[in-house]
């Protein structure tokens, strides 16, 4: 006669208890397995730095245009290449407001660094802003790499700089959109010939900020823009017209 579970019996049948350890034994191998190969398949986090609460003193020419920049001279090397901060505001805004009055400038500020390979961002703290005596940056180069079709993603460079990881693809998306609805410079994120990431700051085809309608229903997902690159001292800019970015399917 085959063993039989009662309930209120302190102890199951020999047979039963054999079946049910080897039941939660393999459950639990399984269940790690499965959580190993989960971790396993996951993207790593991207090397991005927002040195949150520690604020740096810079200086440089403040560029207005296309986006709100600081240019740093290497204080070893003047008339050698320049370094480019792009700068933004507090939250999702731009810092457009916050360098009126001192476009061309050689000013001292306070703001915190946003920084990863791509590229690098100040963060400006409010009113820190004042002109000084410093030897100014050599005037960037800009140089013309050509016409190119290139395919990416639309990312808002604050967060993918390093205020946010991932600060990119789908789960990123309303935030992107937001940060670029309130100025956040607009950037292509694609792949440079060997591999390795690049962003290209969208502008229209005479170098002003691209109008916003042209991009925000595409942020994080993939597209292909058409247009003119630019480099200016590791800056790199894509020129294009707003009908020349188009979704992918």
């Amino acid at each position: 006669m085959s063993e039989f579970y009662i309930g209120y019996l302190p102890n199951a049948p020999r047979a039963i208890c054999q079946r049910v350890r080897l039941a939660v034994l393999a459950i639990f191998v399984l269940t790690a397995a499965g959580a190993l190969l989960f971790a396993a398949s996951q993207s790593d986090f991207a090397d991005s730095n927002f040195d949150f609460g520690k604020p740096s003193e810079f200086a440089g020419i403040i560029i207005q245009q296309p986006f709100p920049s600081l240019l740093v001279a290497d204080p070893a090397n003047p008339g050698g290449p320049a370094t480019w901060y792009l700068l933004c505001a507090s939250g999702k805004q731009g810092a457009d407001t916050l360098i009126e009055g001192f476009t061309g400038e050689n000013v001292r500020l306070n703001g915190t660094l946003i920084h990863r390979e791509e590229g690098r961002m100040i963060e400006l703290i409010p009113g820190s802003l004042s002109t000084v005596s410093v030897a100014p940056a050599r005037s960037a180069a800009t140089r013309n790499r050509g016409e190119f079709t290139l395919r990416g993603e639309i990312v808002d460079t604050k967060c993918f700089l390093g205020v946010m990881n991932p600060g990119d693809g789908k789960v990123h998306r309303d935030c992107a959109a937001r940060c670029l609805s309130g100025g956040i410079p607009p950037a292509l994120l694609t792949s440079d010939l060997d591999g390795s990431s690049k962003i290209l700051l969208l502008t229209n085809s005479v170098g002003q900020p691209l109008p916003k309608s042209a991009f925000l229903q595409l942020v994080g997902q993939p597209v292909r823009v058409r247009g003119r690159v630019l480099e200016s001292d590791g800056l790199y800019y894509l020129r294009a017209s707003p009908e020349a970015v188009e979704a992918l399917p």
